[in-house]
């Protein structure tokens, strides 16, 4: 699943090695919270298996921006700038996640610059279509 990461390709084999090494894999049922928007993150994740809903506080209501499926990542902006985290992800079926420390993958990206490059490129990318979804 990883293979399926864009930043991921542009990781050397010996990187994806010590980035799996340092990872952890969980499983959560449907209905459980993995990050919420406004709390501080220092871990990047990377859904295995199911579906999980990102939603993000418009005026006070819930409001869904997208919906994440196996080989997504999510958590990487809060990590990479160490800026609060900007929504909040929900299984809506039994997840089963990959994570991956800060300190885990800031080693790694410090040998492969370009990977960085491309997790940022995608939080931008995330940041604007949420903004897009808020003013529908």
């Amino acid at each position: 699943s990883l293979r399926r990461m864009n930043a991921i390709r542009e990781i050397d084999a010996e990187g994806r090695k010590e980035l799996l090494s340092r990872s952890g894999r969980q499983k959560f049922p449907a209905g459980h919270v993995l990050c919420r928007e406004g709390e501080s993150g220092d871990v990047l994740y990377v859904l295995a298996k199911g579906e999980a809903r990102v939603s993000i506080d418009d005026l006070g209501t819930d409001k869904e921006v997208g919906r994440l499926a196996a080989g997504h990542f999510f958590g990487e902006q809060a990590m990479l700038s160490g800026s609060k985290r900007q929504a909040t992800v929900t299984a809506v079926t039994e997840l089963e996640v990959v994570s991956f420390p800060r300190a885990a993958v800031d080693a790694v990206l410090a040998k492969n610059p370009s990977a960085r490059a491309v997790l940022a490129t995608v939080g931008l990318q995330r940041s604007e279509a949420s903004m897009q979804k808020l003013m529908e």
